[in-house]
């Protein structure tokens, strides 16, 4: 009977084991932040104001291409495009905070 435990046990585990790889591969794509989806989501509901390469189309408006405003945490950036900042609007209603993640990876992206 002992044995029967030890093998039951040993299942288990290897179940238990089996499931969370399962689930970190199922998922590990999630984890990074999606340039792609980052740049999709910029020419949609950034561009207009910060230009195709990030360079800024109105007075006031940072210049992504020069790092402006990107030396920041990401959780602070998330919070500025989350409640949105002087004239750019919130996109807490809009955008989840994945995607928005995304964004900011795409940003660092324009960087010369």
């Amino acid at each position: 009977m002992n044995t029967d435990l030890k093998n039951s046990n040993g299942k288990i585990r290897m179940w238990f084991a089996a499931i969370i790889a399962l689930i970190l591969f199922w998922n590990g794509g999630s984890w990074a932040a999606d340039i792609d989806n980052g740049k999709r989501i910029y020419a949609k509901h950034c561009q207009n104001c910060h230009g195709a390469h990030g360079q800024g189309q109105l007075p006031g408006v940072p210049d992504f291409s020069r790092g402006e405003s990107l030396m920041q945490p990401d959780s602070r950036l998330v919070e500025v495009l989350r409640n949105g900042k002087g004239m750019m609007p919130a996109f807490r209603a809009q955008l989840q905070n994945r995607e928005l993640l995304d964004v900011i990876a795409y940003l660092r992206t324009l960087r010369r």
